[in-house]
């Protein structure tokens, strides 16, 4: 009585729903899409000319590199300058490891806690 009673769920919406899955599917699928690339007719004839350019373009010579990386460094200044120290580093740096210390002991009170009253 109660597998009659059970309310029937509409059947043609899954079935278009499965339907239109099945049509994206066989449309990505397919041999002449052209969802994600060109097709190879329509790409251009001289591409051995781009792809040389591009290969040319992203060499960086290694002094550009050198002089990118020894500019940060060069223009920082040193932690102590204009009391930078005490000011943001020693503050930040305590509150961080009080925060840290008192988690590990707030984590040992509950495991206690846990502990002291069983299910």
């Amino acid at each position: 009585l109660a597998a009659m009673m059970a309310p029937r769920r509409p059947l043609l919406s899954a079935v278009v729903a499965l339907a239109l899955g099945l049509v994206g599917v066989l449309h990505l699928l397919s041999f002449g899409s052209s969802a994600f690339v060109a097709s190879p007719h329509a790409a251009p004839r001289d591409v051995f000319l781009r792809k040389q350019a591009a290969d040319h373009e992203y060499r960086v010579p290694v002094d550009v590199l050198a002089y990118g990386a020894s500019a940060g460094f060069a223009a920082a200044q040193p932690v102590h300058a204009y009391g930078i120290f005490y000011d943001e580093l020693v503050p930040y740096a305590s509150v961080t490891v009080f925060t840290i210390i008192w988690g590990i002991i707030l984590g040992f009170v509950l495991l206690r806690l846990q502990e002291a009253f069983p299910e």
